[in-house]
């Protein structure tokens, strides 16, 4: 057995920091890495603007898609709302998480609609601070999402009608079984971060799959995925409240 990665890259926004995120695109070109990318329909961060906006944004990412990258609608603005940790009791604020569910749908459809029209939506959900709820889920499944890439364990797992992809990690690890989504921020990273990665990126690209693939991975004996996902939770909450 080999553990496989899926290397996923929140904030893509028009503004975001272009300059650090071009190793990692010609990394992707040089060894056809199939990323994951994380799409902000319309970005009311101010904090994702950290370089000046790209003017032919949309003709990456619908360049990007046809090279066989998959796009997650990454919220829909990116404002948070909320201080709701969600299901999964990672991040401390939301853009959606607590709200009713026709403000979700409402949120979530006029975001899904901007991608439509540009022509890059795909039916994948990445939730800003990895903070969702029921009614987000049920949002999505009424909106014809199909996946979501967040949640304990390594292998993926039915969730309110959506089809989840585990995301534990911001590096590699390597257990040697399942499949692990490293989550990458580009914004943040130094320029000795951005040389490491694409250094481990690089090593590592045997065991890179797309997205699409990652859905199809399967535990060897069914009991072993819940019981992963169960252990995950349990560690990474524990080592969460020991930090503070």
């Amino acid at each position: 057995m080999t553990t496989r990665f899926v290397i996923r890259f929140d904030d893509v926004t028009p503004g975001m920091a272009w300059s650090k995120f071009a190793p990692f695109d010609a990394l992707a070109q040089e060894l056809n890495i199939p990323y994951l990318i994380g799409v902000v329909p319309d970005c009311r961060d101010p904090a994702l603007s950290v370089e000046p906006h790209r003017a032919d944004f949309w003709n990456f990412v619908r360049e990007r898609m046809a090279r066989g990258w998959t796009v997650a609608q990454h919220g829909h603005t990116h404002h948070y709302v909320t201080a709701e940790r969600g299901l999964l009791g990672i991040g401390k604020k939301s853009e959606f998480a607590g709200l009713p569910f026709a403000e979700q749908k409402e949120k979530l459809a006029t975001g899904k609609d901007i991608l439509v029209r540009e022509g890059v939506w795909q039916p994948v959900f990445m939730a800003p601070s990895h903070s969702f709820d029921a009614n987000t889920l049920k949002a999505l499944d009424d909106l014809g999402f199909e996946s979501l890439t967040d949640g304990y364990g390594f292998y993926p797992y039915k969730i309110r009608g959506l089809l989840a992809v585990p995301q534990l990690f911001s590096k590699p690890i390597g257990f040697g079984f399942g499949v692990e989504t490293v989550c990458l921020h580009v914004n943040t990273l130094s320029v000795g971060q951005i040389d490491r990665q694409v250094a481990t990126l690089r090593a590592r690209r045997g065991s890179i799959i797309s997205f699409p693939e990652a859905l199809k991975v399967v535990a060897p004996v069914p009991l072993i995925a819940p019981l992963v996902r169960l252990a995950s939770e349990v560690a990474l909450k524990t080592v969460r409240s020991l930090r503070g």
